[in-house]
């Protein structure tokens, strides 16, 4: 058999371009996708923060069209259009990854149910994310819809760490072993579980209030008259910061939970990661806070706010999976 034939024959018996798409076995491919997953979902919180910061809201004032009478910004509108046209193409980028990360899972759906949903969520969320900017521009930048959208991002970017973690799981043998069910059960089990409901909530609520602060400063989202919230900025901050405390709180008390109940180190770590995090956060807020909201460090609390749903999303997956009860086959 000649070189060539040889060749062409291993690329028959290969797994070819479908099978590299939609693998019959979990893999890296699945864990590439929930990687890109999250951080695009993760980019659209900071690319979307540029357009406020800048002022470029309405820089395509119209939607879905960016003008009447044109899809994409013009000369004439200057910076703020391309800004506002640049975020909204992301949206193209969130679709493709979408789409790589529920072929992805596929042809595993009937074995990994959870991988298959969370992807085709995190497809649908797009959508409804892309109605909701439209609204938000023919709103004229209402804060409220502008919060919404915030906080759906947050969601997307929790999904998305859930799908990472889960990917690991199904595609790491050593993963599955450190995240294994029946590990913290019993008293200990429901003290976890506890704790990751007060986690998983008062990161929500940190982030919904985040928006009310946001929709109450000077950062609209654009250059013009935009209307904004009607809150005190002294009080809606400081309401802002007692979940944020509450929640630096639990997590303290997790560390120290953790450690006396034995929680597994696949845990206890992102619990540790999540307590830095915080105390980054609330150095980051304090500074914008005493200093006058400065665009960059406003945009660092942005990314800031990326990570921590990031890190809380998978503290409560990993919590709930080493509590969970072994099933009577195991």
């Amino acid at each position: 058999m000649t070189t060539s034939t040889t060749t062409r024959a291993a690329g028959r018996t290969g797994p070819g371009l479908r099978g590299r798409l939609m693998p019959t076995v979990p893999g890296a491919w699945v864990r590439t996708t929930a990687w890109l997953s999250l951080l695009a979902n993760s980019l659209l919180v900071l690319t979307g923060g540029l357009v406020r910061l800048t002022g470029s809201g309405l820089g395509c004032p119209t939607w879905p069209r960016c003008t009447d009478a044109s899809w994409t910004s013009t000369p004439a509108m200057g910076l703020h259009g391309a800004i506002e046209f640049g975020n909204r193409l992301l949206t193209f980028l969130l679709a493709a990854v979408a789409v790589l990360a529920f072929l992805s899972v596929w042809r595993l759906r009937r074995r990994h149910r959870d991988l298959f949903w969370l992807t085709l969520v995190l497809g649908l969320g797009i959508v409804v994310q892309a109605v909701v900017g439209g609204v938000t521009v023919r709103t004229g930048l209402n804060p409220w819809v502008v919060g919404v959208h915030f906080v759906l991002s947050a969601v997307m970017i929790a999904l998305a760490a859930s799908f990472l973690a889960r990917a690991r799981r199904a595609s790491l043998p050593a993963a599955a072993a450190a995240e294994a069910p029946g590990q913290v059960l019993g008293a200990a089990g429901r003290r976890l579980r506890v704790l990751l409901l007060l986690v998983g909530a008062l990161t929500f609520l940190v982030v919904y209030v985040g928006t009310l602060v946001t929709g109450t400063g000077p950062h609209a989202g654009d250059s013009g008259e935009v209307a904004r919230h009607a809150f005190d900025a002294y009080w809606v901050t400081r309401a802002h910061t007692a979940p944020a405390y509450l929640l630096l709180a639990t997590t303290a008390l997790a560390v120290v939970v953790g450690a006396r109940d034995g929680w597994p180190g696949t845990l206890r770590r992102p619990v540790l990661g999540l307590a830095v995090v915080l105390v980054v956060q609330g150095l980051i807020g304090y500074y914008q806070f005493f200093n006058g909201l400065p665009v960059v460090a406003v945009a660092a609390h942005l990314v800031g706010a990326a990570v921590l749903v990031a890190v809380a999303a998978t503290v409560v997956d990993r919590g709930y999976a080493v509590s969970a009860r072994l099933s009577p086959t195991s």
